[in-house]
């Protein structure tokens, strides 16, 4: 045999099965990072019950000092010992316990109102020594109030990461009790995202994009700062818009697909998307993202639009919200003087979520129901990303979570597949329309 010639003969391939090394460390990694998870919580509990028993122990006192409890001094036989007793101290019930603080509910003395509470509040954060304590109205029990007790900051830093909770409902960072922020476009259809530069309006935007990304949502973006904020989310636009001309021919796509999408909704004899959902058609969210509204009304030298452009964007945060449309405009101000519809259009926007501002005006503006005191802490945020959210007549802080630009490449990149075409769009909900109306007559 010639030692030169290569051996043709097939030989068996031997497979080295799993590797269960790999598969043992994976599993220690996790289970190790599940314990220190699990450790952390634990210790933020006890600290809280701590803090909790704490407080209870000196309730009656702290009453007695901040005068929501009544105070009587009486001497003794002799008139040489003075003896002090506390009476009508208010009763606590219903706690709620989580890892950063705890609710009460107080029963109200008679004669006793939100004010004194809201006054009694910095005395009794000293007394329990935690971040914060505030005051709550429940309006479907009077007499009562709701005391929010703050243990520790969770918006120094925040952990939560964006998604969709459910169809509609977002989760872009966390609120000053721990609880996820929410973004819920089935109660507020439209927002309006104010906030001065540098306060983390980007990111927030950025944290809705993330949370919208993996669902089946279509991002429409409208970047008036020439492009700069769109480029990173483009591969999972279904259209970005720099110029007011570009906006102006999505303004006129969007109506086309609510004036369509309100044709099948007659035929199903629904009043929205979600009703429509239910019946078996199914309609993606639309989202359009405006950044920087205040360029919308300005006429620019070559083009002068933006009388156009706020009628059509009127007309489109009047008509689309059924329609499963849903708008949220970013800016640094919205206040009447940028044009004559502004105020129309900021009326149909009940969503509020307002960052650091400069001046109090503005805060107004987006905060309008809310009282002035109230107002004003947003001219004192501190911190990139936080915000007060306005919930009817009540507010909390809250902070967006933290994405750097690689995460947010990534996510793009990731979701690409999600985008989708105008036309496909529109073709894509005829499809589920003639589905569903086969269906119905099949049965």
């Amino acid at each position: 045999m010639n030692p030169t010639a290569i051996d043709m003969t097939p030989t068996a391939t031997t497979d080295p099965g799993p590797d269960y090394w790999a598969v043992i460390r994976t599993a220690a990694i996790r289970a190790g990072s599940a314990l220190i998870r699990g450790t952390i919580t634990a210790w933020r509990y006890l600290c809280t019950l701590l803090t909790l028993a704490r407080l209870g122990l000196l309730w009656k006192a702290s009453c007695a000092a901040t005068g929501l409890a009544i105070q009587r001094t009486q001497t003794d036989q002799y008139g040489t010992r003075l003896h002090t007793t506390v009476h009508a101290v208010p009763r606590l019930d219903r706690y709620r316990v989580n890892a950063h603080g705890w609710t009460m509910r107080v029963r109200l003395r008679p004669g006793q109102h939100l004010g004194q509470y809201t006054e009694a509040a910095i005395p009794l954060r000293h007394t329990a020594r935690v971040q914060a304590v505030k005051a709550i109205e429940l309006p479907e029990q009077p007499g009562f109030l709701e005391l929010r007790i703050l243990r520790r900051d969770p918006l120094v830093r925040v952990t939560e990461r964006p998604r969709e909770i459910e169809a509609g409902r977002l989760a872009v960072g966390a609120t000053e009790t721990g609880d996820p922020m929410v973004l819920d476009f089935t109660e507020h259809p439209h927002y309006q995202l104010i906030g001065a530069t540098g306060s983390g309006k980007s990111m927030l935007l950025s944290c809705v994009q993330a949370a919208i990304a993996p669902t089946d949502g279509v991002l429409v973006f409208w970047d008036l700062k020439f492009g700069i904020e769109a480029e990173a989310w483009r591969a999972r636009y279904t259209e970005a818009a720099v110029t007011q001309r570009e906006v102006l021919a999505s303004c006129g796509r969007v109506l086309g697909l609510a004036e369509q999408r309100a044709a099948i909704l007659r035929r199903l004899g629904v009043r929205n998307v979600a009703e429509a959902d239910a019946a078996g058609v199914h309609l993606r969210r639309v989202y359009v993202l405006v950044d920087e509204v205040a360029e919308l009304a300005h006429d620019h030298q070559t083009e002068k639009i933006a009388d156009q452009l706020l009628r059509e964007l009127l007309r489109i945060v009047q008509l689309v919200r059924a329609m499963g449309i849903h708008v949220m405009l970013c800016g640094q101000r919205f206040g009447s003087d940028l044009g004559k519809n502004i105020t129309s259009i900021r009326a149909q926007v009940s969503g509020r979520v307002c960052l650091q501002v400069n001046d109090p005006q503005t805060a107004e503006m987006v905060l309008g129901g809310l009282a002035s005191e109230d107002q004003k802490r947003a001219l004192t945020l501190v911190r990139p990303g936080m915000a007060i959210v306005q919930d009817g007549q009540q507010w909390h802080y809250a902070r967006c979570s933290y994405l750097t630009t690689v995460e947010i490449r990534a996510l793009a990149a990731a979701h690409a597949d999600k985008r989708i075409g105008w036309d496909e769009l529109a073709a894509d909900d005829q499809l589920a329309a003639a589905i569903h109306n086969r269906q119905e007559t099949a049965r």
